[in-house]
């Protein structure tokens, strides 16, 4: 039923920016009562089947998703894809070409810090992220394990945040793709917190391009921003997702769990992933 439900359809793993193993992820969400999640790494669907196998053991559904960092215009938003085709070859080389990008955004970053005067070594960077997706979260790492700064917190307020000396842009796919690419590969794509963001505006235009839905329930979210994406969606036809953006201890205080979407959205969400033109994600693969 489902009022039985307990999802949360936003989390990292290790295979991007977060520091828990997927089969880790589902054992946190199994303790935590969660029945449904959804592993959403950074521009990569690499962790997706040792959870799902780890799932099925513990009676725990594991959505295959990805997060994929978009721009329209000069704003960056990011986009979440649940039940995405994680075996088409056209689809996963088109994340490999993002995860490439990012690696030569890690280059550009370290470049910027060394021309300030913090030395950095590119494959320091890349080592933390232990052949997964690596990203800022990688550098805060490095520079605080060299000493440059005290937290992860610091690093971003200091260095690579979003108006540090050191931040570089990343224009990897713009929305009108991301969109096309998800629907194309049967999933259904998702804003990943607009609260953060703070573009409401552009929202019924992403609708308008063929999003399929918003994410209501986000930790940073509160009761106000909760209801007005509710009403947003209700008024433009979109789906309701979100989840706890977790990336385990590298956020400790978004545990998995932390926000939970309500069994009747998360519903309509697998309902819709069934229809979908090039769909793989019919009921009898769960």
């Amino acid at each position: 039923m489902a009022k039985q439900i307990q999802a949360d359809l936003h989390i990292h793993t290790t295979c991007s920016d977060g520091t828990f193993t997927p089969r880790e992820v589902v054992e946190h969400a199994a303790a935590a009562g969660i029945s449904v999640i959804a592993i959403t790494d950074h521009d990569t669907t690499s962790g997706v089947d040792e959870a799902r196998l780890h799932g099925l053991a513990r009676d725990l559904e594991v959505i295959p998703g990805v997060e994929i960092s978009t721009y329209h215009g000069d704003q960056e938003f990011h986009l979440i894809g649940l039940y995405v085709d994680t075996v088409n070859s056209a689809f996963l080389e088109r994340l490999n070409e993002m995860c490439r990008a990012r690696r030569e955004r890690i280059g550009q970053i370290v470049d910027k810090l060394r021309s300030i005067g913090v030395e950095l070594d590119v494959q320091d960077v890349i080592d933390l992220a232990d052949g997964g997706s690596p990203g800022r979260a990688h550098v805060a790492q490095a520079l605080k394990d060299g000493g440059h700064v005290a937290d992860l917190a610091e690093a971003f307020c200091k260095y690579v945040g979003d108006t540090g000396p050191a931040f570089v842009p990343k224009r990897y796919m713009s929305m009108q793709e991301a969109i096309t690419t998800i629907r194309a590969m049967g999933g259904v794509s998702i804003l990943a917190h607009p609260g953060v963001t703070s573009r409401d505006d552009y929202v019924p235009i992403f609708a308008d391009m063929g999003l399929h839905g918003i994410e209501a329930f986000y930790p940073t979210h509160n009761r106000e921003q909760t209801a007005r994406y509710l009403a947003m969606a209700r008024r433009l036809g979109l789906l309701v997702s979100g989840g706890s953006d977790s990336h385990g201890l590298r956020r400790p205080g978004l545990p998995i769990g932390r926000v939970r979407v309500p069994g009747a959205f998360v519903e309509k969400i697998t309902a819709l992933a069934q229809l979908l033109p090039g769909s793989v994600n019919r009921k009898e693969d769960f």
